[in-house]
């Protein structure tokens, strides 16, 4: 086997697909020579593994991927558990393609065409290419609910690997109407505008999911300064000067954090605002009541 060919089963997991093995001279009987030998193992009816080569769950979805073609990149749930974005699995695979064939509808995992840009929109992550983040959002929009939309749509962007102008490009590049899923990506663009501030932690998008509608009256991570100090508060009702503050058991039961906590309470209160402290428990053993007393206090103050 010739260096090309074994540079290129090094960036491959030491896969290595029938078509590549042709294009490095290799026929068909040559190919099963080596099989025969032990030389290379099929992975999938046209990819195989150099002897030596380890498996793992990330090989395995490249051998999935070549096997389905060479355009082939991995999309929707798959591509969120590639990138690292919270509450997605590899299975079952999702894989994208530019034109589907007779080939695909024999295979045993997801196979979606997508037209027009997805050479624009390939990544490569864990050397298996990925749909970008903003496609893959797009996607994602076609299997999941809207809630679990927005969930990954913060995490991507608390991350760094979306924004708001990456939504917007994606739309223009699109171009039209009527691509499944767009309408509900729109809207998630929409609700968050191109300064969106993703939440921090997993219990301030719990928060945000309970406030429903009513989200849209609080901003997020707001910057508040006063004569010789500053704080930057989980969320601010600004027509009421209410500050609500999102508290874990974790980081917030010390003495030395309660006693950060009150000073910058004080603080807070005599520049005019009202402070109220949500904790971690609160919002999933009894989110109602919690809800509750945070809009009450709205709703007095106003």
């Amino acid at each position: 086997m010739d260096r090309d060919l074994l540079t290129l089963a090094d960036q491959q997991y030491g896969l290595i697909t029938r078509r590549q093995l042709r294009a490095h001279g290799f026929d068909r009987n040559r190919t099963a020579r080596w099989v025969r030998s032990g030389r290379l193992a099929p992975v999938q009816p046209n990819v195989f593994a150099l002897a030596g080569s380890t498996a793992g769950p990330h090989r395995d979805l490249l051998a999935k991927v070549l096997e389905t073609g060479t355009d082939a990149t991995a999309s929707h749930t798959t591509a969120a558990w590639l990138w690292g974005i919270a509450g997605f699995r590899r299975d079952p695979v999702h894989i994208v393609v530019s034109r589907q064939s007779r080939h695909h509808h024999h295979l045993p995992w997801a196979v979606h065409q997508f037209t027009g840009i997805l050479d624009a929109y390939q990544r490569t992550v864990h050397r298996i290419p990925t749909t970008s983040p903003a496609l893959t959002m797009l996607h994602l929009a076609q299997v999941v609910g809207p809630q679990r939309l927005d969930q990954a749509i913060d995490n991507a962007w608390s991350l760094g690997l979306l924004s708001g102008e990456d939504l917007a490009r994606l739309d223009e590049d699109l171009a039209i109407q009527g691509r499944n899923g767009i309408a509900a990506l729109r809207e998630a663009a929409r609700k968050r505008g191109p300064d969106w501030v993703p939440p921090q932690s997993n219990i301030e998008s719990r928060f945000m999911s309970l406030l429903g509608p009513t989200g849209d009256e609080f901003e997020r991570q707001v910057p508040i300064t006063g004569s010789g100090w500053n704080a930057r508060v989980d969320f601010l009702h600004r027509a009421s000067r209410t500050v609500v503050e999102i508290q874990s058991e974790r980081y917030h039961t010390s003495l030395t954090d309660r006693e950060s906590d009150r000073r910058r309470r004080e603080r807070l209160e005599e520049a005019g605002y009202r402070v109220m402290e949500v904790w971690d428990d609160e919002l999933f053993a009894a989110p109602e009541l919690a809800l509750d007393r945070i809009l009450t206090a709205i709703r007095s103050a106003a």
